[in-house]
């Protein structure tokens, strides 16, 4: 009996010091999101379930909670830190709370479309901010997309860079969008999504910003008679592995998840184009809806030289230095 533990504690010695560990069969994965069931951060994350599981072999299955029933963006990552949920998707300024660098994708004016932002988000730099995330718990798996942000205000349509000035715009409660509007001559007035439609039909603000997922799905539409295409901003959403779950599964499974967070970027991020352009062809027949010149979108952004030189600097000089190559490298002249 002593020889047969001997030989027991020797194979789990040398597998542990190999690295690996056996399958783990009929393991079930809870992923979090926090938008609903139609949109396609939920949509993404479903593929995603489906591919894990045809990939894994039925070994690994992924069951979704959509609709921020488990908690906000930030209380999903931190079950994942924790151990106790094992895939989510929140917003890159949630991870900037735990890594400032993630803001430099926020910032406005940059990307000149989605095949600019995968080509950036897909290279060098991307892959450095996703691995940035293990030492806190977390394995950055892939970029996911929310779009494009437009404005939508109950004034007048926004051609030029003379047409934000006074207006009362709804922003998020995040410093780089106060800064950004004030910036660019508006009132910024930072609120909660869920008091804004109450806010732009009582006029206590004229406008908001948001891709047009939110602004169809919150029927913006009913309140705001002109949406502007400004494009000013990019949201990016980041596809989310807890460490502690990733650490129960061997390698071929491991790559398995990665493989299928791949499979599923790709689906998530064009079923998110196609209903971008779906919604826009539906506001345009509840709204007026102007598109902004690139030239003035060019002067809009020499009017925040000044704010995105601040925030620049605030970041680590190295990932500001690669990122910026990275733009200028993978734009289309």
């Amino acid at each position: 009996m002593y020889a047969i533990a001997r030989f027991g504690a020797a194979v789990l010695s040398t597998t542990l010091l190999l690295g690996t560990l056996p399958a783990v069969a009929g393991v079930t994965a809870r992923m979090g999101t926090s938008l609903p069931e139609e949109h396609p951060q939920t949509l993404g994350a479903r593929k995603f379930a489906e591919l894990v599981e045809e990939k894994t072999n039925g070994e690994i299955e992924v069951k979704v909670f959509s609709g921020g029933v488990l908690g906000n963006d930030v209380n999903m990552t931190s079950m994942l830190q924790a151990g106790t949920l094992s895939f989510t998707v929140p917003s890159t300024a949630t991870l900037a709370s735990l890594n400032k660098n993630f803001s430099i994708i926020s910032l406005p004016f940059q990307f000149d479309d989605e095949a600019h932002a995968d080509a950036v988000l897909d290279g060098e730099v991307g892959r450095s901010l996703l691995d940035s995330l293990d030492e806190k718990g977390l394995e950055g798996l892939e970029f996911w997309e929310n779009g494009f942000r437009h404005l939508t205000n109950s004034r007048r349509p926004v051609e030029t860079l003379e047409d934000f000035n006074g207006l009362k715009i709804r922003v998020m409660q995040n410093d780089l969008y106060i800064d950004l509007f004030n910036s660019l001559g508006s009132n910024a007035i930072p609120m909660p999504v869920n008091e804004l439609f109450t806010a732009l039909e009582t006029r206590t603000v004229d406008g908001q910003e948001n891709p047009y997922t939110v602004i169809s799905s919150k029927r913006f539409f009913e309140v705001q008679p002109y949406l502007s295409q400004t494009a000013h901003a990019y949201d990016a959403l980041v596809l989310l592995a807890s460490k502690k779950f990733m650490a129960q599964l061997d390698a071929e499974q491991q790559e398995a998840v990665r493989q299928a967070a791949r499979e599923a970027t790709l689906y998530q991020r064009q079923i998110s184009r196609d209903l971008n352009g779906k919604l826009l062809s539906e506001l345009s027949d509840q709204m007026a809806v102007n598109a902004v010149s690139e030239a003035e979108r060019m002067r809009m952004r020499a009017a925040l030289g000044d704010l995105i030189a601040r925030y620049q600097a605030s970041l680590d000089a190295d990932l500001v230095a690669r990122f910026g190559a990275a733009l200028e490298a993978s734009r289309t002249h």
